[in-house]
């Protein structure tokens, strides 16, 4: 009974060590599956420094766990000019790898993120568009030397009025 239980726990240990070599060797993925609000109006004469609060939700696809460290920002015009950043703001949030492929995974989601407006602002004419790139870096958890990056992109327009009552302009 001895050498069974022996042979047992003989081959557990072989199928875990397998399952974290496998894990260890994969990279961290995850993916950026939602973003509220996409875009942002502004005007010349709005007094908004930040566009958000931003609410991003984040899905893994692979097994490992990982964590959000970094959020990279740029801002790019319509030709494709970068006229602000890069910029970078450490951040810290646990993501949890995807156990099972064909159970629906958690939504890990982060709150309250802004980007500043004033470049925006100091760069477009009114009724021209922009927009930011945002780059979300994952670390994985196991050894810290595996990355991946979750890219979005968020767009701003400068409104043609300066009418500060109604952007809009629903009066007509």
């Amino acid at each position: 009974m001895k050498k069974f239980l022996v042979l047992l726990a003989a081959v557990v240990l072989f199928i875990a060590c397998d399952y974290a070599t496998e894990n260890v060797g994969l990279n961290p993925d995850v993916e950026c599956v939602f973003m509220d609000p996409i875009g942002w109006y502004t005007y010349l004469g709005d007094t908004t420094h930040e566009a958000g609060p931003i609410e991003f939700h984040f899905v893994p696809e692979t097994s490992i766990d990982c964590y959000l460290t970094k959020m990279i920002w740029e801002y790019v015009d319509a030709g494709g000019s970068r006229f602000g950043g890069p910029y970078e703001i450490g951040l810290y949030m646990k993501i949890e790898g995807k156990l099972d492929k064909t159970e629906c995974q958690d939504t890990f989601v982060l709150y309250n993120i802004q980007l500043p407006l004033d470049p925006v602002r100091s760069h477009l004419l009114p009724g021209q568009s922009a927009q930011a790139l945002i780059d979300f870096v994952f670390v994985d958890e196991y050894l810290g030397d595996k990355y991946d990056t979750a890219s979005v992109w968020f767009g701003f327009h400068m409104y043609d009025t300066t009418f500060a009552e109604d952007p809009f302009n629903w009066a007509r």
